[in-house]
């Protein structure tokens, strides 16, 4: 009779249990996480699955390769450069030079005083550049644009890289030239797609003309460094002409 008496008091209990999906009656994280999930947890543990790895484009392990150029590196070669700065002038000019690579890189070695003068065509040898570096004179008046326009024709006759630029460094203002002009640099440089980097070591009324040189042939000018700053610039002008 007891024990009849004990089933009968739990049976509202049992049925309770049944119709309640949590013990608690209350909404679990299984609860959420099953509403409107047709397989739940645990239904698919064990079955095989792919795994699809896409290729790497970020280029992480892309090997660089760097670019290959033509240049003509022009120097103020007038009376009034001092014998100190044509030292740092083929110091830089060799800092330069040994980023070639002996081989396929071309470089060019012009000067200017009273006209142009090329001291090296257009080759890949950097000793026969070395040696026209070193014969830089130092003597004359300053033919800068003429300069700058045989240092573009060279490149457009001899540069056969698609990447073209042309370095020129000066202390003074054009007081010489006969053929060249800032207009006429900037439209033979635009038509060949040459760029012009330029470097004034000292203050001159006709600097502003040079920048605009620079800049409109999408170059750089660099407006009185210290001398010591110079081998860095031509440096750092190597390693973005070698940039892929």
């Amino acid at each position: 009779m007891r024990s009849l008496l004990i089933l009968v008091l739990m049976l509202p209990v049992i049925a309770w249990m049944q119709a309640c999906d949590s013990p608690l009656d209350v909404e679990t994280p299984r609860n959420r996480y099953s509403d409107g999930v047709s397989i739940l947890p645990g239904e698919d543990i064990g079955t095989p699955i792919s795994i699809i790895i896409p290729n790497d484009t970020t280029g992480g392990d892309t090997v660089w390769t760097p670019a290959h150029f033509s240049v003509a590196l022009v120097f103020d070669a007038s009376g009034s450069i001092t014998p100190q700065l044509i030292e740092v002038y083929r110091t830089a000019a060799n800092a330069f030079l040994d980023s070639l690579d002996g081989e396929i890189d071309q470089g060019a070695v012009i000067c200017f005083n009273d006209g142009a003068t090329i001291l090296q065509h257009m080759t890949t040898d950097r000793p026969s550049m070395r040696s026209a570096v070193s014969t830089i004179p130092r003597t004359g008046p300053t033919a800068l644009w003429d300069g700058i326009y045989v240092g573009l024709l060279e490149l457009q006759s001899r540069g056969t890289h698609e990447r073209r630029a042309l370095v020129v460094v000066t202390d003074g203002d054009d007081n010489s030239s006969t053929t060249g002009s800032p207009a006429a640099i900037i439209d033979l440089a635009q038509r060949e797609n040459i760029v012009v980097y330029s470097i004034s070591m000292l203050a001159t009324a006709k600097e502003p003309l040079l920048r605009n040189v620079a800049t409109s042939t999408g170059g750089k000018h660099y407006s009185r460094p210290v001398i010591t700053q110079l081998t860095e610039i031509y440096r750092e002008l190597a390693r973005t002409l070698r940039a892929p």
